[in-house]
């Protein structure tokens, strides 16, 4: 007998972790810049660079940016602002990771924490939390078929699962120049610039990840001519780039990219006429690709062979099956009043939103997301101490995507969901309350765990000749619940073509328990 072997590789999640890690330090105001009154805002985003793995082990490697707002001290009480950057070193210990797996990681702002210790220092606590997944690719040697064996001695089945082919991490570097609009004043000094994305999507074809989006790039900056004098720009800069493949790729294949700010700089620049009226913009996004397709396999459960016995090895697996997978949109919308100590309004300049995803849940055919969009706004008030503040609230969501195949309570199913704000609209209603508008865009899909035993090897033997002598040349068997015809003939050592013609069956697959069988005893032809 001929053994066919194959060797397939499958996708083995290898854990997934959260660690918390606690960052603190000072904010020196820089020589140049003036002493601080009050300050009014104070933002934090970290960001995970690269991950370094060894046994049982992973290091995180990034930085936390600080971002300041301040009221200087003086009559004119101007707005400055000033930056910092803390580094990120730690690690996080998984039973079974190793080096050469895939490992992402994640970092995200919690808590930030402030105080002025006095007009020139700034002491911050940050709490960050690092969510850090590991896989890894097994690649396993199984028997697919048996040659010279008679088909109906060989019980088959296919797998269907999820097969990840690239998993990798790139950079995007996008640049452009942004002018100011007519009607603006030039710039006398940027104060803060933030940068996000909206509308991506990415499409795999000839090898490549092609991925198109925009930035949304808002500057707030102080006008030349008037310290006092605060503005406000939004540009949308549209980006489009690629990233090769080292694997063979399919255009139906799936793919999946998370982009996110890795840098930012932002200098003026002088336009035609030598006024400073260009923003010289130069972003760097960490792309996390992931391609995977969905493969059908074969593989052979079981056989048996007349008169031999097979001494059947095999290995239990576990491998991933996508049930579904689901991309929508929501605007969520609420009039919000800002805390009654707070000045009053005099124009929104910024609204910025963090989604945060507290509850996933599988319900039939569904998956229920619960959490809150975390809103700030940052708007000009009415208010000669105060001309600036900043506004933080939160606003719940719940939303219900369609998973078709998704089970309620089905432990080996698992809900992957990300959220993310792909657009931000705002209405000033008075000076104490806005309206707010965030269209969310949920990226969802339901993986399945599946398990198997793969035969790797069939050692042939002959089957103990008294025994056979011994076995009685006919039998009659009543048919059990849960019998096949491909088991009965298994255990009786023979084949399915004689009981059905002893029987006068027409159809294999209508037999029914408390049915009578006659089995003739089978003796090969050696």
């Amino acid at each position: 007998m001929t053994l066919e072997h194959e060797k397939i590789t499958l996708d083995q999640k290898i854990g997934k972790e959260t660690t918390q890690i606690l960052l603190e330090g000072d904010i020196i105001v820089p020589d140049i810049k003036p002493d601080m009154a009050v300050v009014l805002q104070a933002e934090a985003k970290a960001n995970i660079s690269r991950t370094e793995v060894s046994a049982d082990r992973i290091n995180f490697i990034g930085k936390l940016d600080l971002h300041i707002l301040y009221l200087a001290r003086g009559s004119e009480r101007p707005v400055h602002s000033m930056t910092a950057t803390a580094p990120i070193d730690d690690f996080i210990n998984m039973d079974g990771v190793a080096k050469d797996m895939w490992v992402d990681a994640e970092a995200d702002v919690a808590n930030l924490d402030y105080k002025m210790v006095n007009d020139r220092k700034i002491s911050y606590r940050c709490v960050v939390n690092v969510t850090v997944s590991a896989q890894s690719r097994c690649e396993h040697d199984i028997i697919t078929n048996i040659g010279d064996l008679p088909a109906n001695q060989l019980q088959k089945s296919t797998l269907v699962l999820s097969r990840s082919i690239e998993n990798k991490n790139d950079r995007l570097m996008i640049k452009d120049e942004l002018p100011i609009p007519s009607g603006k004043p030039n710039i006398r000094e940027i104060l803060k610039t933030s940068v996000s994305i909206s509308n991506k999507e990415a499409r795999i074809s000839n090898g490549r990840v092609n991925v198109t989006g925009e930035l949304v790039v808002t500057t707030l900056y102080k006008a030349d001519g008037d310290t006092s004098l605060i503005e406000f720009v939004e540009h949308e800069v549209p980006f489009n780039g690629a990233i090769d493949i080292s694997r063979p790729t399919a255009d139906d294949m799936l793919v999946d990219v998370t982009l996110a700010v890795q840098d930012q700089y932002v200098q003026v620049k002088q336009d035609d006429d030598g006024e400073d009226r260009v923003l010289d913009l130069e972003v760097a996004l960490a792309a996390v690709v992931k391609v995977s397709c969905q493969d059908s396999i074969e593989i052979l459960e079981d056989a048996y062979c007349i008169n031999k016995q097979l001494d059947i090895s095999k290995t239990p697996v576990k491998y991933p099956r996508l049930v579904c997978r689901n991309r929508n949109q929501n605007t969520i919308k609420e009039s919000v009043q800002i805390d009654d100590r707070a000045p009053d309004i005099m124009q929104i300049f910024r609204v910025t939103g963090k989604p945060i995803v507290d509850d996933v849940k599988i319900i039939d055919d569904k998956v229920i997301a619960e959490g809150v969009v975390e809103a700030t706004a940052l708007y000009l008030a009415e208010s000669d101490e105060l001309p600036l503040n900043s506004f933080t609230t939160v606003i719940p969501f719940r939303q219900a995507i369609e998973t078709k195949g998704a089970l309620s309570g089905a432990n080996d199913m698992e809900a992957l969901l990300s959220a993310t704000v792909e657009h931000v609209g705002f209405n000033m209603l008075s000076g104490r309350e806005m309206e707010l508008r965030f269209l969310l865009a949920f990226n969802t899909q339901v993986l399945q765990e599946k398990s198997a035993n793969m035969i790797t090897d069939i050692v042939f033997s002959d089957m103990d000749k008294d025994r056979l002598a011994k076995s009685p040349s006919m039998i009659v068997y009543v048919v059990q619940k849960g019998d096949s015809l491909w088991k009965i003939a298994k255990n009786y050592n023979t084949s399915i073509d004689d009981i059905l013609s002893v029987n006068d069956i027409d159809d294999p697959n209508k037999i029914y328990p408390g049915q009578k069988l006659l089995i003739l005893k089978k003796i090969s032809e050696e």
